[in-house]
């Protein structure tokens, strides 16, 4: 049982409970504007994905450290729902001016598909048995999370600024 595992488990939270308060943890984030736009142009100019950005950063406030290996393994475990998620994004995209009905429908199931996402991602973690408890991983968190996309120098001073701007809206 991982040291992660151990807290769940104190704390009588289930996988399932602590994937709903991570959902709901970055619906509230993301709706800042702030932050979606340094999410969003992450995601297009670096290839980062939104929901690791967001979970790096709120496990890093838990003080949970995901080394790059667990973020590889992470990226391999919902690698075929993230495209599934893309095939919607863009057929949602090239709609959006023609069908506000059907862009609305892929959009709901383009969520639902995040929220995918994201249990995987929670339950790959449990399962992961190098999980360590520090303080301070909001930063090593994302550093490490841009680095196992191979990611740039470019990139981890946007994951920075971008852990520091949530840090922000967290306190």
């Amino acid at each position: 049982m991982s040291n992660l595992d151990l807290v769940l488990e104190e704390k009588n939270i289930s996988v399932a409970d602590w994937a709903d308060e991570f959902w709901d943890w970055t619906c509230i984030v993301y709706s800042d504007g702030e932050v979606q736009t340094l999410c969003l142009a992450m995601q297009n100019r670096f290839n980062c994905n939104v929901n690791f950005l967001l979970l790096a950063i709120w496990l890093g406030q838990r003080n949970y450290l995901i080394t790059k290996t667990g973020w590889r393994l992470i990226s391999k475990r919902t690698q075929a729902i993230r495209e599934g998620v893309d095939k919607l994004r863009q057929r949602r995209r090239k709609i959006k001016l023609t069908d506000r009905q059907k862009y609305e429908e892929l959009l709901q199931l383009e969520l639902k598909g995040e929220n995918l996402v994201q249990s995987r991602a929670v339950e790959t973690l449990l399962g992961f048995n190098n999980s360590i408890l520090e303080k301070n991983t909001v930063e090593p968190n994302l550093i490490a999370y841009v680095r196992a996309t191979n990611g740039s120098e470019e990139a981890e001073q946007d994951a920075i600024m971008l852990g520091a701007l949530v840090q922000k809206l967290s306190d």
